[in-house]
């Protein structure tokens, strides 16, 4: 089995999903994973973590991109807009049906959903010289703005929330914090886990030298000034929280980023905010409405507040969910596997099967993620909870299989998902190109 390689090459790198390399990427509207440098023979057939003692970047990368799967399957957010994904693909067939004109909206409408993920660029300004050092190092403060809507005008109904990161000197970054900002921190959580795992595997020292490289790899992206969008989670947690261990720092990152992943609406309507955003007044319950889990992230970390001697992870959660006038980690967890498992089908088109069987993946996923705190998705997990994880194209664009893996290969066809993403891709151009 493989993928169109003109396909692909047409598509290669327009994935809305934030990727900070070009080693690989994760298709969102396809749920198909693809590795850009690394074939399959590098990974199939492998059980043992023993045996990427040598390839530890690559592992690494793979884990990285399956927790994108996991969080577009296995989250609440995930599986919301898997929904707007699937509204799309039912029309897809029927583009010139007669009267399919009145659902041409839903192109649109996943169109805008994937542009919030990041926010274009217009968002983000960047100015002034000087370093940004460690995030404790620099100032972070907020501030708020409104989205311009399809005719240039601003849409009270789609606020934006933006950090303001304050380096040495004349120094400054604002941007906005986005969900898929979250996305990437719980990825590159796992990506660092699956890392120290593969490093522990090493002999005569080599474990150390190697988790020194991995800490290493942490301090030089997350004092990246460039990288920001996809920090912004981690910088806060370590200024709001005054921690300087990294390590710790986006394992709290990540585990908050999952949790407000799993946020129903009914969280989103308690939340309570910390008096430093009260400024935005309205703003706050159009974020709420929006169910905003980036919104949610920032009021809690602000209100757990210092990380004092004893604290654990969850309890420092707790603390800010406490404040924010919300239940505890557990419960909320507990709250989000009933709700995933309660769920109705995906909308009807020619692929709500296989859109069905992920999610029935994507919930052994979250079963294992949200046993506890901790969200990481790394190879000993995957093994010890049986998970159903993907298929994933390799850099010729054949289909390899993780031999540890419990999925259903029968079930979903990466080929025909990645085809209909195609078809997909060129629909909504066309649509654009008529109403913007």
């Amino acid at each position: 089995m493989a993928i169109d390689k003109a396909r692909m090459a047409e598509l290669k790198g327009r994935s809305v999903f934030p990727e900070r390399s070009a080693a690989a990427e994760f298709r969102f509207r396809s749920q198909v994973i693809c590795l850009n440098e690394i074939e399959k023979a590098q990974f199939e057939g492998i059980t043992d973590p023993s045996a990427f003692g040598s390839a530890r970047l690559m592992i690494s990368t793979i884990f990285h991109e399956l927790t994108h799967w996991s969080d577009m399957v296995g989250t609440i957010w995930g599986r919301r807009h898997l929904r707007t994904v699937h509204s799309a693909l039912g029309i897809i067939r029927n583009l010139k049906v007669a009267g399919t004109e009145k659902h041409f909206w839903k192109m649109i409408a996943l169109h805008d959903a994937e542009r919030r993920l990041m926010f274009p660029r217009y968002y983000r300004v960047q100015e002034g010289n000087g370093k940004l050092g460690t995030p404790k190092d620099s100032v972070i403060d907020f501030s708020g703005g409104i989205e311009f809507d399809a005719m240039g005008r601003q849409n009270a109904e789609r606020p934006i929330l933006f950090a303001r990161f304050r380096g040495t000197g004349t120094f400054f970054i604002r941007q906005p914090l986005v969900v898929g900002a979250l996305l990437e921190t719980t990825a590159v959580w796992s990506e660092m886990k699956t890392g120290f795992e593969i490093a522990s595997t090493l002999l005569n020292g080599a474990d150390s030298v190697e988790k020194t490289f991995i800490g290493q790899e942490l301090r030089n992206l997350l004092e990246d000034p460039d990288l920001t969008i996809y920090t912004a989670p981690a910088r806060m947690v370590s200024y709001f929280a005054s921690i300087s261990d990294y390590r710790l720092v986006y394992e709290i990152a990540a585990s908050l980023a999952f949790l407000c992943l799993n946020f129903r609406e009914r969280e989103f309507n308690k939340l309570r905010t910390p008096a430093i955003m009260h400024v935005w007044e309205r703003r706050n319950d159009a974020w709420k409405r929006n169910l905003d889990p980036a919104y949610a992230f920032t009021a809690i970390c602000v209100n757990a507040g210092r990380w004092i001697a004893g604290s654990t992870v969850e309890s420092w959660i707790d603390g800010g969910l406490k404040r924010c006038g919300l239940p505890s980690a557990a419960v909320i967890r507990e709250a989000a596997i009933a709700a995933m498992e309660a769920e109705d089908d995906l909308p009807p088109s020619l692929w709500t099967q296989q859109g069905n069987y992920l999610l029935t993946a994507g919930l052994a996923s979250a079963r294992a993620r949200l046993q506890g705190s901790d969200p990481g998705l790394t190879m000993s997990l995957a093994v010890a909870e049986g998970l159903p994880l993907p298929p994933i194209t390799d850099s010729n664009c054949e289909v390899g299989r993780l031999a540890f893996s419990t999925f259903d290969y029968d079930a979903w066809d990466p080929e025909e998902m990645f085809n209909v993403e195609h078809e997909l891709d060129r629909a909504v151009l066309n649509i654009l190109s008529a109403c913007r």
